[in-house]
């Protein structure tokens, strides 16, 4: 791993830039934030330009701070709730089956605010894999590239400077954001349904664990209503976290067999019958067709 000293670089980048200089330690923060929410760090490059500060890949930004002190975040929806920004459409995206956007400001003063927004690193993360649907703007450019560093060169999943390092940290952050679904509206979860990879994005924690859909997990269970959708039981207890039912969601066709995260390929089950369906395969198939 190359021993890089990124936050060096954009404090000397910033030296020369007075209205910028103010604001360093919060573009260290926002883009230690952009690297840990990249999906596909093997394939994105960071440095700096007499023009600016930039984490891209192929010819398109993903975060950067642009000339007119202009933020840009890539994003797979609008995001509204940041003043003095704007969401539009990347045009390279538009026949994406749902397109990315461009998020931008250039009130740096909502550096703070943009980089504690966990929805904007959600939708961030999501659209910096999702680009890959694209291989003529995502294809490598050496012009591009040049001078730049490759994020996976010195930061990577594990990294003791911020990233996931362990598979209970990985459930804590996903546990959160299913409360965080659960919030929202039916038809508010639908639409951040779309957005998520159909085949989630896999992290290296102590295990390889899957980047699972929490709209996904509260629509299954809203769905089975405390009933246990195998056996037709009432759920064994109340989970003490959220007084909900418990019941496990189960995927028909296993992730790690190339199954989808999606509501239809996926049950809520009581934990004896989803224990049943993974450490007794044969007779769960046999009993209960799924």
């Amino acid at each position: 791993m190359t021993n890089f000293d990124w936050p060096s670089e954009i404090l000397e980048w910033t030296k020369s830039k007075r209205k910028v200089r103010p604001y360093e330690h919060d573009l260290i923060e926002f883009f230690k934030k952009a690297f840990n929410h990249t999906a596909q760090p093997e394939k994105s490059f960071f440095g700096t330009s007499t023009s600016g500060i930039s984490l891209v890949v192929g010819g398109i930004y993903l975060a950067a701070l642009g000339e007119g002190r202009m933020i840009y975040l890539l994003l797979d929806r609008e995001i509204t709730n940041i003043p003095n920004s704007e969401t539009h459409i990347t045009k390279s995206t538009r026949d994406f089956d749902s397109p990315l956007y461009w998020f931008y400001t250039e009130d740096l003063s909502q550096l703070k605010a943009i980089t504690e927004n966990q929805e904007i690193w959600e939708s961030f993360q999501v659209a910096s894999d999702r680009i890959f649907e694209n291989k003529r703007v995502t294809a490598y450019r050496s012009h591009i590239a040049k001078n730049k560093i490759q994020l996976s060169e010195f930061w990577k999943v594990g990294d003791p400077r911020g990233t996931i390092s362990s598979t209970n940290q990985l459930e804590q952050e996903f546990q959160e954001k299913v409360s965080r679904a659960r919030t929202l509206s039916q038809e508010e979860r639908q639409k951040k349904i779309t957005g998520y990879p159909r085949k989630p994005r896999r992290l290296l924690t102590t295990q390889i664990e899957f980047y699972r859909n929490p709209y996904v997990v509260v629509e299954v269970l809203e769905r089975a209503g405390g009933i246990c959708e195998n056996c037709n039981r009432p759920a064994p207890f109340i989970k003490d976290a959220n007084q909900q039912p418990y019941l496990e969601v189960h995927h028909i066709k296993p992730l790690a067999e190339g199954g989808d995260d999606t509501v239809d390929n996926a049950m809520a089950l009581c934990p004896n019958c989803h224990r049943h369906a993974h450490y007794g395969i044969k007779s769960y198939r046999s009993k209960h067709k799924e």
